[in-house]
């Protein structure tokens, strides 16, 4: 798994910006992958749906 997350990562440095297709690519064989990248998410929107209700106040 080491090498193929090492071989994934120098050719999406390599070859273009494509983020979500990269997402997509880690999210399909490394399942643990997924998880990691669906709680960031969630946290994120959560941390930035605070900020929002925190700077309507002010």
């Amino acid at each position: 798994m080491v090498n193929w997350f090492s071989i994934v990562g120098e050719l999406h440095r390599d070859w273009r910006n494509d983020i979500e297709g990269l997402g997509n690519l880690l999210a399909e064989f490394i399942p643990g992958y997924k998880n990691l990248m669906t709680s960031y998410a969630a946290t994120s929107n959560a941390g930035s749906a605070n900020r929002e209700r925190l700077m309507t106040r002010v």
